[in-house]
């Protein structure tokens, strides 16, 4: 994406940092997220990430990370990369759950989300 930002263009650089050949280039592309988030509790946490992509239509997607020992402040990274992100499209929809002991105690989305 061209921008005139040069925060955002280091954002963007940071991501494919490394790619050499083109291939190497191509599983780099895709959509990053970041999610930051708090908690009390030092009881182990899945952080839930569900998307819709483009071509997928309404079809959910997730990825799940466990977190044995949360901190009071942490961040979970996530992305949808390579083949899928080419094949499947841009992320349209997205949101973030914090789950714990099966209940869900934090939840951030996008405005899209369903």
């Amino acid at each position: 994406m061209a921008t005139d930002d040069r925060m955002l263009e280091f954002e963007q650089l940071r991501y494919t940092r490394g790619a050499i050949e083109s291939s190497e280039y191509w599983d780099k592309q895709g959509n990053y997220y970041t999610i930051f988030w708090k908690t009390e509790s030092k009881s182990p946490v899945t952080v839930r990430f569900e998307y819709r992509q483009g071509k997928t239509g309404s079809e959910v997607h997730m990825e799940e990370t466990l977190v044995a020992e949360p901190k009071r402040s942490n961040v979970t990274k996530f992305q949808v990369t390579g083949d899928t992100y080419h094949d499947l499209g841009k992320v349209t929809q997205w949101k973030a759950s914090i789950v714990e002991n099966g209940t869900v105690v934090a939840e951030y989305k996008s405005y899209l989300w369903q």
